[in-house]
This record gives structure tokens, sequence and C-alpha cells, in this order.
């Protein structure tokens, strides 16, 4: 179905024609070739054939892995981007945060490979702004694979659309919207129900216990964490979700005041991850590292009351997120100061002692 593009917009704005347009795209593949040392690269083209059906908007599939970092690298936009409307692109405010922190996608699914780049650009500015570009793509391009007359979308397409719907969760989160957030998260645990992979819907639980966290108390938080758990039983083991898992029913054993179990909680965690591998995890599953988990104990250990141990591991996870992690080391550095402050709240509220 013909529809209109950014990409269409964005060559009818520099006004290239076909010829044009393979100028500046044999340039681009010619350099990243160069960069990359892959001389396959270097010899990509574009038919007259593709151009005129990606100007005019009818797109059934987006293109090859190598076609779409040539384009990323010409346009300095994810081919997840140019593809979509342009309405949902141009109301953001600043489009370098959609430029790929990465060059290289790691897999060949056009799907998990658009998943992969807003996953970064989330990851560098925070999702508030990718928020209607990522809902735009699942309506408009993953929604009609999934639940069109030829279903052609396959079980890849569902994890692709279940994470990004969660990731759509996380970003209405972060402008404050937990109405929305959850409606999302439900969302995206009705399409992990889909796929074979128990994971999937594991990491949609451990998002959905994060925010009952905050929302619905410990409890529920605490039931969503062990479902999730439950759901890898049996399954390949993924100790990066696991981990992560582990966590969050440390948090919610905290803030019921079940010291012993949240300790417990926590010490599974770590086991957890010193097991992830050095290969990648599983696409879909959202990346929880060593300083997430730190972080996850600083609020055990403040909702625990031992503040001071609290902010020893809030220090550690300020020293282990690097600047790259903006907003990530942003939520470090708020975590350490209200817990410092918390525990300078309770230092003045102690009388001082004179031992004689």
């Amino acid at each position: 179905m013909a529809r209109v593009t950014r990409f269409g917009q964005l060559v009818r704005e520099r006004g290239w024609t076909y010829e044009r347009f393979t100028a500046y795209f044999s340039r681009a593949a010619r350099e990243l070739a160069l960069r990359y040392g892959d001389r396959s690269l270097a010899s990509l083209a574009v038919s007259r054939a593709t151009f005129d059906r990606w100007m005019s908007g009818d797109i059934k599939n987006g293109p090859r892995r190598a076609t779409s970092r040539v384009l990323a690298h010409l346009f300095g936009e994810p081919a997840a981007v140019l593809f979509a409307g342009p309405d949902a692109v141009t109301r953001l405010p600043d489009l370098d945060i959609l430029t790929l922190a990465a060059p290289e996608p790691t897999t060949d699914d056009p799907h998990l490979a658009a998943m992969e780049s807003f996953r970064r650009s989330d990851r560098r500015q925070g999702g508030s702004r990718l928020y209607p570009v990522v809902l735009h793509y699942l309506r408009t391009t993953l929604g009609p694979v999934l639940f069109g007359a030829t279903h052609t979308g396959g079980e890849t397409a569902f994890r692709a659309a279940a994470a990004l719907t969660e990731m759509a969760g996380w970003m209405a989160h972060d402008t404050g919207r937990d109405a929305l957030a959850s409606n999302h998260f439900t969302h995206a645990l009705r399409l992990a129900r889909g796929v074979a992979a128990p994971s999937v819907a594991g990491n949609v639980l451990a998002a959905m216990s994060h925010l009952a966290l905050r929302n619905n108390g410990p409890d529920h938080a605490l039931q969503l964490a062990r479902t999730g758990l439950a759901s890898l039983h049996g399954s390949a083991p993924v100790p990066m979700l696991a981990a992560r898992l582990h966590t969050m029913q440390a948090r919610a054993l905290a803030q019921r005041h079940d010291h012993t179990g949240a300790l417990k909680a926590l010490d599974a965690a770590r086991r957890q991850l010193d097991q992830i591998p050095a290969e990648p995890v599983p696409d879909w599953i959202a990346p929880f590292d060593r300083a997430a988990f730190t972080s996850g104990a600083a609020w055990v250990h403040h909702d625990l009351g031992d503040l001071s141990a609290a902010a020893v591991e809030a220090q550690r996870a300020v020293t282990l997120r690097g600047p790259e992690r903006r907003r990530s080391r942003a939520f470090s550095q708020l975590c350490l100061a209200r817990i410092l402050l918390a525990r300078a709240n309770w230092k003045a509220r102690v009388p001082s002692v004179t031992i004689c």
C-alpha cells in the first residue's frame, strides 16, 4: 500500500533525482566499505524500480541489512525511521537522537534491526522524543505484518512487536504516564504469549513488576517477578533476565520488610550475573548489567533501612555506569542523592550521646 515516508520526504527536500540519489548512495557505500574493510558494501546499488517503490511508499518489507546500513549512513537516521511516515518524525525537536549509536545491526531481520536501532537511541537520550516514532512503526509497519490479511510476520515479528511494545511502555513511563505504560506492557505480554521462547514473556513481566512496585505495591510486584521466574523453568537459561527478575523480587521483598528474603533474592541475582555468557543474549531481552543490579541493590538496602550499605551500592552504581549511558547514569546519581539525603536526615534526628 502506497504511503508517504520519511525517505521520500528527505529525497524530495534535497531535490534528488534517481541518478543523484544513486551517486550519493554509492559514495556512502564506498565510505562504509573503507571504514569497516567490507568490500561487499562498495558494490551495493539500488535499482530504479526499488527507488520508485520507495518514493511512492509501496514498501512491503524494509531494505536488507547491508542496504539499511548504507541508508542510515547516508541520511543519519535508521531505516526503520526512513520508511515510517514523516509526521511522527518531524514532531521530534531533535532528529540527531535517531542516528545509529553503532553502524551495524546484529541481525538480518529488518524488524529486529529496527528494535536494536530504537533501543540504542533510547539508551543515549531517553524515550520521550522517540515514543511517537516507535508507536508509528508498530502501527504502520509491524501491525499490518502481524494482523494483515497475509500474516507474513512469523514468530520473529511477534518477538520484535513484543519488545517494541514493552519499549513503548518504558517511554510512556519516562514521561509520567504510568497508566498508559501499564496498557503497553499488557499488550506486550499478549504478544509475547504468541512466541515459543518463554523469555519473551519473562522480559515483559520484569517490566510489569518494576512498574507495579511504584503503583500497585510490593505484593503485586512480587507476584509478577515470581511468575516471570517460573516461566523460565525448563527452558534454555537466560541469566541476564533471571538476574533482573531476582532483583525485582528482592526489591518487592524489601518493601515488605522481609530482610532475609530480600537478601537471599539479591544473592540469587548476583549468582545469575556471574553466569552471563560472553556471547550475545537474545535480542528481545532488555539489558541488565552489573550497574543495573547495583542500583537495584541500593534500593533494597534503602528499603531495609541500611542506609550505609545503600550509599555504598549507589556510589558503586554511579562508578560502573559510563558517561555514554547518560540516562542510566542520571538515574544512578539521583538514587545516590536520595540515599545520601535520607542518611543525612536520619543522622540529624539521632540525638548525640556524650560519653564521660
